[in-house]
């Protein structure tokens, strides 16, 4: 597992315990916030998996040259 998508993944575990126990964080949805940690943690391993990467790559259609 990528280190990245595992700090995420933790991430995301902190923020769904927070939800459960009914602590409230003041600015934040932490529902929400661990949605988007998890998001994107699977990403992360997605990425990583098959062996791509996020952008565009150099001999795409238009890619600046």
């Amino acid at each position: 597992m990528d280190v990245l998508a595992l700090i995420l993944t933790v991430a995301a575990m902190v923020m769904f315990l927070f939800a459960a126990s009914g602590r409230e964080l003041r600015r934040f949805n932490e529902i929400a916030v661990g949605l988007v940690f998890l998001s994107a943690a699977l990403i992360c391993q997605f990425t990583s998996i098959t062996n791509t990467h996020i952008g565009r790559l150099e001999g795409s259609p238009g890619a600046a040259s």
